[in-house]
């Protein structure tokens, strides 16, 4: 009876936790609208689909051949009074990215200078999904001019090099925060049931 109660407890905490961080959320977005209606652009041969989705119904997915100069998903958002903020996505290799292959994930505080976040290349095709989190450099703090995109310069010769994203967050802190703690405690929940 003790550690049903603390189960319960538990969910009831992790539920609270999760209630705040949605509420301090900046912006999200995991494509259910079924168009890029949330980002600022997107050109090139990224698109929306359903099926092997990270969660929800809908994803996006960049495949190639792409533009000499990219095929870019841009998202223009103030992050005027934010500070420590955290980009939190998920992402899936479905056809495999070569040596020539490759999606930058990039920033820039002033719309001119876009500063790497990471970039995949070499990266053969798996079926699970990958989260990736990065604490956005100091230079995103309280910036009304903040911008990130993902900029995929795919193989022209292979048509078929494809990504999936889904799921995107910005989360200023103490949001992250109170996310680890959550995904914290809710492991430590399944670990004992």
């Amino acid at each position: 009876m003790k550690k049903m109660g603390l189960a319960i407890a538990a969910v009831l905490f992790i539920s609270a936790l999760c209630s705040m961080a949605e509420a301090a959320m900046i912006w999200s977005d995991g494509f259910e609208s079924g168009d890029f209606s949330a980002w600022t652009s997107a050109s090139g041969n990224w698109t929306m689909s359903g099926g092997n989705v990270h969660s929800g119904l809908k994803r996006a997915q960049v495949f190639g051949p792409c533009a000499a100069d990219g095929d870019v998903l841009l998202l223009s958002r103030s992050l005027a009074g934010d500070k420590n903020v955290t980009l939190d996505y998920w992402y899936r290799v479905y056809k495999d990215l070569e040596n020539d292959d490759f999606i930058f994930v990039e920033w820039t505080p002033n719309g001119l200078d876009w500063l790497a976040l990471t970039t995949y290349s070499n990266i053969v095709a798996n079926t699970d999904w990958q989260e990736a989190t990065f604490l956005l450099p100091s230079g995103a703090d309280d910036n009304p001019l903040f911008e990130f995109r993902l900029r995929a310069k795919l193989n022209s010769g292979v048509a078929s090099d494809c990504v999936y994203f889904d799921d995107f967050m910005l989360i200023p802190e103490p949001a992250s925060v109170f996310l680890f703690f959550s995904c914290f405690f809710s492991a430590i929940v399944r670990r004992k049931h």
